[in-house]
């Protein structure tokens, strides 16, 4: 808006004042510090060393991956946009303001850069689907492929990256997001865009928002900035020492009603064991010592027994089933081989060979005469065929025998496998089963399969018979065997271990919660260290933005922990402490929302250059409008700061208070027709459009006579406005609302001049005029005349256009009122 240059970054600004998020060993450094001068006791103080996690995977200092910055918004299709359109954006730091009125499509390219990135859009969040379905395609252009992207600018050497959603069904849910660089090669999202600094840093700030985010307990808010600032160590290492409180309760109530359950069973049994256990277990505290004394009590001989008596009632013998399946196996490969002339591989492969060497000898001699007997032509060639034939025979034959052979030895050694020696625990006893067992090793040494099979199959049969009756008797002996104290025993052993464990975790609860006692202050400390250079950010924006306002923003605190926490707020009327939500107008809620968004949006860990703001002016008086002008002006010193907006005033504000900005002007025509342009300065497009119409030599004399005059004094008047309002602003310190009032008065040029020189419309501002330029009143005059002051040259054009250009820097040049009232 204006040609003031942007001041470079500095300490002043409040993101520039923001450390990064410390790495958690920062923090573990604090916490252990303090740690040793707590004053603690040796247990606490040991505790809480054991549970200060070593590292936390967290967001440190710098930037969450390479800086991206926006080139351009496009949407085909989407929403109030029909025929494709591109809001090409200024590169770098800097402040551009999108204007146009409500239905011009404005924050379609809004909502087009948030779906493009993030997949999803704000405003229709909680709405129904068939609103969402009505609403997100355009109506006017049925034919055109809807379509979203933004162009980034991408690191520091500004790589261009495109990142597209296209729909390819008639569901919002059905598109597929491309993303690619300038020669088309594809990319992937998360590689250009961090999606947890996305999720955390969130640059987008839509209309729904500024009323939705204040609302409820600002849980999403809390969260994101724990993360932020790299305070999941602290809720982690609050969270073990919890949790450690917790088992240890746990502990100690599962000791007290296992306690109390035994003692209920032991006053039932009538024995002395019993009696003694239940005086163990009473009092405000048992004695494990007592009831281990107890347990430990019985005879050794008696141990014994009974520890001989469970390896009865556990001894398992052969498993039938197996040993029937190896024997049937066995049985079967000795019949094969019985039927495969077992034995005769040896004969049969000796045959083979002698026929063999009666060939050899024929096809060497080429006789046929037989070399052992002489008989003549025996060796003939139909008897070559038939040895032929034998020898193959043969061969086949030893094959089949050595086979079955081979399947006979695996099969005796699967029988021989089945078979366990006695266990060592019986082998010095001199029972019968023992006897029974023994019988069935001995199947190991017999080789015969038919004998093997018969012997191990009989003997296995036998030894499971006489293991059965052993376990069925040995059970029955057991469960005879202190058949109410044992079961009571048992569950003292159980009890033991219980016990023991609550008693230890009386101990560590007790350091535990002098532990946590002594944490949870130094966690909230910490915290708030952390979350202190945000809180002054946010009210350093919301004095800017409520300069005037009789509500004060004071302390901004995070109060629980992640997915259970809160952002506390310190309101306050006119010093009185007061409910955020109740005493704020809607322009005062908005501007909340503002000053709790830009400073988690511009935390130094966010890889987003840029912030996008839709709709940030509605229901904001003229103060807050200007006050929003120069916060944004502060963020935009060093961040792409894009602002949507129908409202007239921001534009207004942002020359009003000379600030630098790019302002685009969105329009919409029939069936969705959208385009952007930028709006220039009012004085330089009066004149440059002067200068086209004077340089025309085809122009028709009565449109010179009316047109050039026109344009020459809109761009009078536009610089006595800028004049005007620097004046009013800066001398009378008049805010925007009284400065618009005051030129809206202004009815003819000669107002216009007066009020630019002379403070004052009511005037005669002749004499200021000659004083600055020499001959501009006569100009002025001219002006006024119309058509009655022909030009009917092109060099009578031009000099008008130059004179008036004189003028105008005249104008624009002035600074200060002399003693005289001209300048």
């Amino acid at each position: 808006m204006t040609d003031q240059p942007h001041v470079s970054p500095d300490t002043s600004h409040p993101s520039a004042s923001l450390p990064a998020a410390d790495a958690p060993s920062s923090l573990r450094e604090l916490l252990l510090n303090r740690l040793g001068s707590s004053g603690l006791a040796p247990e606490p103080r040991a505790l809480l060393r054991e549970l200060l996690p070593d590292e936390q995977a967290m967001r440190g200092g710098g930037r969450a991956g390479p800086v991206v910055q926006l080139r351009s918004i496009t949407a085909a299709g989407w929403r109030g946009i029909g025929p494709r359109t591109t809001l090409a954006l200024p590169p770098g730091p800097g402040l551009v303001v999108v204007a146009g009125p409500n239905g011009s499509g404005k924050s379609s390219f809004a909502e087009a850069a948030e779906t493009a990135l993030t997949g999803r859009n704000s405003r229709w969040e909680g709405k129904r689907a068939t609103d969402w379905q009505k609403g997100w395609r355009n109506l006017h252009s049925p034919d055109i492929t809807p379509e979203v992207s933004v162009e980034l600018s991408v690191g520091e050497g500004g790589e261009a990256v495109t990142v597209r959603r296209t729909w390819y069904g008639a569901k919002v849910g059905e598109a597929r997001t491309r993303v690619e660089r300038a020669d088309g090669t594809e990319r992937k999202l998360e590689e250009v865009v961090d999606p947890e600094a996305l999720d955390l840093a969130r640059p987008f700030l839509p209309y729904s928002e500024l009323g939705s985010m204040i609302n409820g307990t600002l849980g999403g808010l809390h969260d994101a900035f724990f993360k932020l600032l790299g305070l999941e160590l602290l809720a982690e290492f609050d969270a073990q020492v919890k949790d450690v409180v917790g088992a240890c309760d746990q502990a100690v109530k599962d000791g007290d009603a296992l306690t109390a359950k035994l003692l209920d069973e032991l006053t039932a049994l009538d024995d002395p064991r019993a009696r003694e256990a239940a005086q163990a277990l009473s009092g405000p505290r048992p004695d494990p010592a007592r009831v281990r004394a107890l347990l430990e009590s019985r005879s050794p001989a008696a141990e014994v027994e009974l520890t001989r008596l469970r390896r009865y009632a556990s001894l398992a013998g052969p498993d039938l089933e197996e040993v029937g399946g190896a024997v049937t196996r066995l049985r079967e490969a000795d019949a094969d081989a019985e039927e495969a002339r077992y034995g005769s591989a040896e004969d049969s492969r000796r045959l083979a060979g002698l026929l063999e060497s009666a060939l050899d000898h024929r096809r060497r001699s080429q006789g046929t005469d037989c070399p052992v007997c002489g008989s003549e032509n025996r060796l003939d060639q139909a008897w070559a065929e038939r040895a032929r034939a034998e020898v193959e025979r043969l061969r086949t034959e030893a094959v089949g025998a050595e086979a079955a052979r081979q399947a006979v030895a695996t099969s005796r050694r699967a029988v021989h496998d089945l078979v366990q020696p006695v266990p060592v625990w019986l082998r010095g006893e001199t029972s019968a089963l023992v006897t029974v067992w023994q019988e069935w090793t001995q199947c190991r040494d017999i080789t015969h399969p038919q004998e093997l099979a018969e012997r191990a199959e009989r003997a296995a049969a036998v030894l499971d018979d006489a293991c059965r009756q052993i376990r069925e008797e040995s059970a029955r002996r057991l469960a005879d065997h202190d058949e109410a104290w044992q079961p009571a025993a048992v569950r003292l052993a159980e009890w033991l271990g219980v016990a023991e464990a609550a008693d230890t975790a009386r101990n560590r609860r007790q350091h535990a919660r002098k532990a946590r006692t002594w944490l949870r202050p130094i966690i909230d400390e910490l915290r708030d260290e952390r979350l202190r250079p945000f809180a002054r950010q946010s009210q350093d924006v919301w004095r800017k933005l409520c300069e005037h306002s009789s509500v004060n923003l004071g302390s901004v605190t995070l109060e629980g922990t992640p997915g259970r926490g809160r952002v506390k707020l310190d309101v306050s009327v006119d010093d009185m402490e007061a409910p955020a939500y109740s005493v704020m107008s809607q322009g005062e809620l908005h501007s909340l929302a503002l000053s709790l968004f830009l400073p988690r949006a511009t935390h130094a860990a966010s890889p987003f250059g840029f912030l996008v703001i839709d709709d940030p002016v509605q229901s904001m008086d003229p103060e807050k409008v200007e006050g929003l002008a120069r916060v944004l002006d502060t963020f935009a010193r060093d961040r792409q700061v894009v602002v949507f907006t129908h409202d007239t005033r921001l534009a207004q504000a942002v020359e009003h208070l000379g600030i630098e900005a790019t302002v685009l002007q969105v329009t919409r025509q029939a069936d969705s027709v959208v385009g952007v342009e930028t709006v220039n300065d009012a004085v330089e497009q009066a004149l440059t459009e002067a200068r086209a119409v004077s340089l025309d030599p085809g122009l028709p004399q009565d449109v010179a006579d009316h047109v050039l005059p026109a344009l020459c004094r809109r761009a009078v008047e536009a610089a006595c406005i800028e004049v005007a309002r620097r004046e009013l602003r800066d001398e009378h310190g008049l805010g925007l609302a009284a400065v618009e009032a005051r030129v809206g008065r202004l009815d003819r040029t000669k107002t216009y001049i007066a009020l630019a020189l002379l403070g004052d419309e009511r005037q005669h501002a002749r004499e200021a005029v000659e004083v600055i330029c020499p001959g501009g009143w006569a100009l002025i005059t001219a002006f006024n005349a119309g058509s009655h002051t022909p030009l009917p040259t092109v060099d009578d054009r031009k000099d008008l256009v130059r004179r008036t250009t004189a003028l105008v820097r005249a104008i624009r040049g002035t600074r200060g009122r002399s003693a005289g009232g001209a300048r």
